[in-house]
């Protein structure tokens, strides 16, 4: 499982909130029980501006990866969305391709949070092979989902992967998603079916806007960061 943020503008405080959030997560810890509460299994980032974008992922632990950070601080965009990983699929963990945000040709990136049984999904049949195998994690067949309902509005695309969400996550089961393109639009759904409150505390998403930043982020990045200028997202929205 993961978190994630996704920030028109950028502000130092929400990524730094975003690194806490991965070293400690309360939520995860009693959404998992028991499981150790951190995100340890890499992290990326890609900032986009006027066209232009910039990528970064490692394998590193987040709170370990100070030239990763320097590195984002320097390079950000007028849109980032930045992800840290905590595998759910056993083994996909050693892969660096499962780091997020995934890329798909350089056009548009998805950050994923959840778990999402391969056998319910009609992504072609090499990501299912590999995600069985636990080569591939299941944010591959995600980002084949976001683009076959991706539009040039980003609300619209959001929209119908919420639908999507909806028809594929079994009770009791969460998961959102955020995406960005290279042209400068962001949009998220998420959905937490028939959640019991330690489910819905984790996989929600929060909404925060202050002067010329606007972010929505996992719930944890929420808590975190501490100000009260957040409140729950809707299911689906853009930035």
């Amino acid at each position: 499982m993961c978190r994630m943020l996704m920030m028109k503008g950028f502000s130092e405080d929400l990524v730094k909130a975003l690194v806490e959030a991965a070293r400690d997560d309360p939520y995860g810890a009693r959404r998992w029980k028991g499981k150790e509460p951190n995100h340890p299994d890499g992290w990326g980032f890609v900032g986009v501006e006027e066209g232009r974008f910039v990528e970064y992922r490692s394998t590193r632990a987040v709170w370990e990866d100070e030239r990763g950070l320097e590195f984002l601080n320097n390079n950000f965009g007028t849109l980032n969305l930045l992800h840290v990983r905590k595998t759910s699929i056993k083994g996909t963990e050693a892969h660096p391709q499962n780091v997020q945000p995934v890329g798909v040709l350089n056009v548009l990136w998805i950050g994923y949070n959840g778990t999402i049984d391969p056998s319910t999904l009609e992504a072609p049949y090499p990501i299912r092979r590999m995600m069985s195998s636990g080569t591939l994690a299941d944010t591959a067949a995600v980002a084949w989902a976001v683009m076959e309902n991706y539009s040039e509005d980003p609300l619209l695309t959001a929209m119908r992967v919420k639908g999507w969400l909806e028809e594929v996550l079994p009770e009791g089961s969460g998961a959102a998603v955020f995406f960005v393109d290279v042209y400068g639009n962001a949009g998220y759904a998420w959905e937490c079916k028939e959640c019991k409150k330690e489910e819905l505390d984790y996989y929600k998403i929060y909404f925060y806007e202050v002067g010329s930043v606007k972010a929505v982020a996992s719930s944890t990045v929420a808590l975190k960061h501490g100000e009260k200028n957040w409140r729950e997202a809707p299911k689906y929205g853009s930035l």
